[in-house]
């Protein structure tokens, strides 16, 4: 790869441009959190409960943040570090990254860490990625506060029944993540094997041992283990 790229790529001018919105992002998530802490309070929900609940969803959190960190040093060897990190963290898919930086370059005809690659592709790439995601945060935007009346409608009215669409979204999500990943069968299937199996004992093991470290846990150690999995199949 060209030296004189990455050293764009990694200058303390992109660390800076970087590093602003990502302050931004910060800042958001505090006045979120407070505003939802003071939201909690009011609807009867007690400090203590609060304080484990931000624990618990810290500790679950590390799996897939340790899924991003390692799938994200492939984008950060062709867009350079400060970019990969602004874009990961204001999205979260790494698939999505490599995608938009590979259209860029097929659109550009270049290789992808070839010695082609230069600061206008880093420019295009950073505006191809910026972009294409636009459309579903502006259908947030729009439509994030009318989705209980959307939620209600499909319930047919019945409150009894939201929850059972919430989970079936969160079934058909997971599902639609790893489908791909099944054909044609090779070792990525037994990520999907191992963390879903491990997943499933675990729950009904849970059910009766009421094991609070497997509730905070369980989710991090199922991906961590489908990974590993996976990665000593491909060895074989």
């Amino acid at each position: 790869m060209n030296e004189a790229y990455m050293k764009i790529a990694n200058s303390p001018v992109m660390w800076i441009a970087c590093g602003i919105p990502l302050i931004w992002v910060i800042i958001q998530a505090i006045v979120y959190y407070q505003k939802s802490k003071k939201a909690a309070l009011a609807m009867g929900i007690t400090p203590i409960q609060i304080s484990h609940a931000t624990k618990s969803a810290s500790i679950a959190s590390i799996g897939p943040c340790f899924v991003m960190i390692t799938t994200m040093l492939s984008l950060m060897l062709n867009v350079g570090a400060p970019l990969a990190w602004l874009r990961v963290d204001f999205i979260g898919s790494v698939s999505y990254e490599l995608t938009g930086a590979q259209m860029t370059a097929d659109a550009m005809g270049i290789e992808m860490g070839g010695p082609q690659m230069d600061a206008n592709f880093l420019c295009a790439a950073a505006i191809v990625m910026t972009t294409g995601c636009i459309a579903w945060i502006i259908f947030t935007l729009l439509f994030a506060d009318k989705m209980e009346k959307v939620n209600m409608v499909m319930a047919g009215g019945n409150k009894a029944l939201i929850p059972a669409l919430g989970a079936g979204a969160i079934i058909g999500c997971y599902s639609s993540l790893t489908v791909d990943r099944v054909f044609p069968i090779g070792p990525n299937i037994w990520a999907i094997i191992v963390s879903g199996g491990l997943m499933m004992a675990m729950t009904f093991y849970n059910k009766k041992a009421k094991k609070q470290w497997i509730k905070d846990w369980g989710t991090s150690l199922c991906m961590v283990s489908g990974m590993i999995s996976a990665t000593i199949a491909s060895m074989i």
